[in-house]
């Protein structure tokens, strides 16, 4: 299964791998038994908090960028912008990348939050920058996806496709994967932007993949879960859900995890696409979940589920609030989570 690289500074997909972890590198899986802390970051969040050296990093949608002690939930530093934020901060050694959807995507000092630079879009940015080999990558509603350099943000190649981009990419080897809102999926030469192969679907994807080996993990809005061959972009299987995918999904070695607006969390053999379980869960998902065998967990519309990976049995769930769609993060004894009304909460 691809994964990144030794180095911290690779963050090759949306919360930096196939599990979703965030930037943890340790989780737990027992029931919480309460708050340690929580703070009002703003009045909504759309995206997921990142984790690193201590300090997590959550953006808000009316433009705050916060820095938080993992510890005590106190700023360590703040940003204001002047745009919205739709977009899951990235981290790529001592490097915060995002963007905005005034169309830029801005790199911040993790320590201070310092401006190292900022590149211009024609188009918002909500995607989550990805990192592989100093460049970063990222896609536009302009219909553009855009590779720069980590250190200077100066251009090295941009491929214009024919729909708006959403999601977020995941680059593995020498291609970088991406869902588009033309309904197809594309490959493209991670050196030179030009394209590999593209796979049509029914309908537009706002759906980060997952790269398993030789498969390219993916959902539509044409409420069909894709397995696709990453070398060809031919069609393995596909799973018919009752609506449509927007969760990016998450992965392990041998089952893949998403949630559909049909309100269920599903589990796929990776190899042949047979259902495992799934878990009716009374309400859209849209967040990806993410996997720390033996457990994955997902923020499902108020509460945060944990559910066993075998069998998709529930574990545990903490009531949030209305409108939790964002990702946690597992790290240690601890439970980070953004709520859409604009609550960070630390559970352990």
């Amino acid at each position: 299964m691809e994964n990144p690289a030794g180095t911290d500074r690779d963050w090759v997909t949306l919360l930096s791998e196939n599990t979703r972890m965030g930037g943890s590198r340790e989780a737990q899986w027992h029931v919480p038994k309460g708050v340690r802390w929580q703070f009002r970051a703003g009045r909504a969040i759309r995206s997921a908090p990142v984790l690193r050296d201590g300090l997590l990093y959550v953006t808000e949608i009316h433009g705050a960028v916060y820095a938080l002690d993992a510890d005590s939930g106190r700023p360590a530093w703040t940003r204001q912008f002047a745009n919205w934020i739709h977009s899951t901060p990235s981290i790529s050694g001592e490097t915060l990348l995002f963007g905005c959807d005034g169309g830029k995507v801005h790199s911040l000092a993790r320590d201070t939050g310092r401006t190292i630079w900022e590149t211009d879009t024609r188009g918002e940015v909500w995607s989550s920058p990805v990192v592989r080999d100093e460049t970063v990558y990222f896609g536009s509603a302009d219909g553009r996806f855009y590779a720069v350099e980590l250190r200077t943000g100066k251009p090295r190649w941009t491929q214009t496709l024919r729909g708006r981009i959403y999601a977020s990419a995941y680059a593995a080897g020498k291609h970088v994967y991406l869902g588009c809102g033309d309904g197809k999926v594309y490959a493209l030469d991670a050196a030179s932007g030009n394209i590999q192969w593209s796979t049509q679907t029914g309908d537009g994807i706002d759906s980060t993949p997952a790269v398993a080996g030789d498969a390219v993990l993916i959902g539509s809005e044409d409420y069909y879960f894709y397995a696709l061959d990453a070398g060809t972009g031919a069609v393995r299987w596909k799973f018919e859900t009752k609506l449509g995918i927007s969760s990016s999904p998450a992965a392990s070695e041998e089952v893949v995890v998403f949630g559909s607006k049909d309100e269920n969390i599903y589990a796929l053999d990776i190899r042949t696409g047979q259902l495992r379980w799934k878990n009716f869960t009374r309400g859209a998902i849209t967040s990806p979940p993410v996997i720390s065998e033996p457990v994955v967990a997902v923020g499902a519309e108020g509460p945060v589920l944990c559910l066993d990976i075998a069998s998709g049995r529930e574990l545990w769930k903490a009531g949030l609030g209305p409108g939790l769609q964002s990702t946690p993060v597992l790290a240690g004894e601890r439970i980070y989570i953004a709520g859409g009304n604009g609550m960070v909460y630390a559970l352990e």
